[in-house]
């Protein structure tokens, strides 16, 4: 407990619940006017944030890996926490979609194709830039010392222009360019990590912090805003602000991360729910494997209306609850509980 970063976990725990809450509103992905349309998107506005959140997390917490464990280790750790685990559920899902006949191959190279493109269960497209951070951060951690502070910055900045701003800009205002701008070593999600390691480390002055926080807010409002006016516009959803790249998300995602960072609540200093928060935070990683397989049990099965307004709003917490237990129980279960690290 002395050596864990308490707000790590509550972001570890929000953003895992924020996931579920995105996969019980799918409806905002058919454009429609109506009450339940607008609920759904206020739902991804309010929750878009999540998943870039994750990739904060990551460099927030590994970056800095050298001073605790060697190379070596680091790699056997996330072999064992993340590759193993990944291959497993994707081939329980692969049983699970083939005996529903959800998907389909008719030899090994497609088989293949399958596990290297994604194609068994869509959530698990997170992993791969995972994998591919992970497998980067030997040289990435290079610049968690602070003798590198300005070429930190310095790449930071050069990949939220390349990567967050220019592609907006262009598909909002039709202007094209070659991608071949875009600075490689900047690539992919490599920002999230970047500014985890930032957010971690810097103390923003009140000034700055209350920009950060009215930057969240905007880039809400214009992915909401956005939406809808593009929409009618084109008559079908327009989901141009939607990238996690996108500077809506990733103002949103630095107001998340700095606002639970700077929380003070006198209740996050009580031991239980410091505790308490260990342990559903340890649960998360298991639980965004899980959890898609249980909401479409209850859709398929009937027990739910996946179009109510009731279940987009109540639904995560009772996904939520059904998937932490389940992951809490098989952690003690011996040679199961490593599908859950």
């Amino acid at each position: 407990m002395k050596n864990r970063i308490f707000y790590f976990d509550l972001l570890n725990i929000i953003a895992c619940y924020g996931v579920i809450w995105l996969h019980c509103s799918g409806d905002a992905f058919t454009f429609r006017l109506d009450k339940y349309w607008l609920m759904s998107l206020t739902i991804q506005v309010i929750a878009h944030w999540a998943v870039p959140v994750f990739f904060m997390l990551t460099g927030a917490n590994l970056m800095n890996y050298r001073e605790k464990y060697s190379t070596e280790i680091y790699f056997k750790r996330r072999l064992l926490r993340i590759f193993i685990p990944f291959l497993a559920w994707s081939t329980i899902y692969l049983i699970w979609k083939y005996k529903l006949g959800w998907v389909e191959f008719s030899n090994g190279k497609e088989l293949l194709s399958l596990y290297l493109n994604n194609g068994i269960e869509g959530i698990f497209w997170f992993f791969y830039p995972l994998l591919a951070i992970y497998l980067s951060m030997p040289i990435l951690a290079v610049f968690s010392d602070d003798k590198y502070k300005k070429t930190l910055y310095y790449l930071t900045a050069l990949g939220i222009l390349a990567y967050s701003f220019m592609p907006l800009l262009s598909g909002l205002f039709g202007v094209s360019y070659t991608g071949e701008l875009n600075p490689p070593v900047i690539g992919g999600y490599m920002i999230y990590v970047l500014l985890g390691w930032i957010f971690k480390h810097e103390n923003f002055s009140k000034g700055i912090c209350c920009l950060i926080y009215g930057a969240g807010v905007v880039g809400a409002i214009c992915m909401f805003a956005g939406t809808i006016v593009l929409s009618l516009k084109s008559g079908v959803l327009n989901d141009v602000f939607w990238g996690y790249m996108t500077f809506p998300t990733l103002f949103m995602a630095c107001a998340v991360f700095l606002l639970v960072k700077k929380c003070r609540w006198k209740i996050f200093e009580n031991k239980k729910v410091q505790s308490v928060a260990q342990k559903l935070s340890a649960a998360s990683f298991g639980i965004y494997l899980i959890h898609i397989m249980i909401i479409n049990l209850l859709l398929m099965n009937g027990y739910v209306n996946g179009d109510s307004r009731w279940w987009m709003m109540f639904g995560p917490a009772g996904v939520y609850i059904i998937s932490v237990t389940i992951v809490i129980l098989c952690k003690k279960i011996p040679g199961i509980r490593y599908l859950f690290p």
